[in-house]
């Protein structure tokens, strides 16, 4: 178990830039330095919280950028840039993995995020879309909505001339008793019954039978066109814990209200977040309540 991440060998060099590619940053300093053990567990709660993050299985590491400074991270070492000269590296060096212990510290509060980053070149995004930039998606033009997408931080559900998907399928994370991805379960959905194919227009006529229950939940058209526009739409049951997140309450309030394990508590709550495209439950309330679900 462990209880402090420490660090040695801190080296930095001038060879050349980092930066990702078509970055406006150029890197005048690379700093690379080494973990006093392996933080591989830690990654998927990295990737839960940091800043334009990636998790990546084949080379194992997470990127991310901390404080305007890009970061890749390996279980047993980190490579960060740019940096304007040497002496920022042990400064900055001190602050990541100060950022990182706090993410250790508060690891039980996390729900860790493992979705595995994986790269579509915008020149194939593009093929699928109208190239009018007629704005529908929220972005200016289609080349932006394609290089949103694919860095995974755009759903495509949000162009309304996207066709059908071919295939759909959904990986569920498998993990031991101290919350370690071990392995993971993937299944394939019939994209004629799935509900994942919403689109900005097909509104259902009825919402959930807890929306329409609740009194604390205020319906409207907005509400519901949120819940119809998601990829993958909330259960009553995500609802009504997003409900008493809402509410400030913890997992284990919300367990005790509701009569089901925390383990059951936390799915749920995983599953609101990757349905909200959210990594926190500030984020997730926030999402609620400015479309009116709660």
């Amino acid at each position: 178990m462990i209880y402090r991440i420490g660090y040695y060998n801190i080296s930095s060099s001038s060879d050349g830039p980092m930066a990702r590619p078509g970055s406006v940053n150029r890197a005048f300093v690379m700093a690379r330095f080494y973990f006093e053990q392996d933080i591989s567990f830690l990654f998927p709660y990295i990737n839960a919280v940091a800043k334009e993050s990636e998790l990546h299985e084949r080379p194992c590491l997470v990127r991310f950028v901390h404080k305007g400074v890009y970061c890749v991270v390996y279980p047993e070492k980190c490579i960060a840039s740019p940096f304007n000269g040497h002496g920022e590296v042990r400064i900055f060096v001190e602050d990541l993995v100060g950022f990182l212990n706090e993410i250790l510290e508060k690891k039980e509060e996390i729900t860790p995020k493992f979705k595995v980053f994986q790269h579509v070149s915008v020149t194939d995004i593009i093929t699928l879309l109208p190239k009018t930039n007629c704005g529908e998606c929220g972005f200016k033009t289609c080349m932006a909505f394609a290089a949103m997408l694919s860095r995974q931080q755009t759903l495509p559900s949000l162009c309304p001339f996207i066709g059908r998907p071919m295939t759909e399928q959904v990986t569920y994370p498998v993990v031991n008793e101290i919350g370690q991805k071990i392995s993971s379960v993937t299944l394939h959905v019939d994209t004629r019954e799935s509900s994942a194919l919403g689109r900005v227009g097909s509104v259902p006529e009825v919402l959930p039978s807890f929306v329409q229950m609740n009194p604390k939940t205020r319906v409207s058209k907005n509400s519901t066109l949120a819940l119809a526009t998601l990829p993958d739409p909330l259960t009553p049951r995500e609802i009504q814990v997003l409900a008493l997140m809402g509410e400030g309450k913890t997992n284990p309030e919300i367990s005790d209200g509701l009569c089901i394990s925390p383990h059951t508590v936390k799915s749920h709550v995983v599953h609101i977040f990757n349905k909200l495209g959210v990594n926190h439950r500030t984020q997730a309330v926030v999402w609620a309540a400015r479309h009116g679900i709660i």
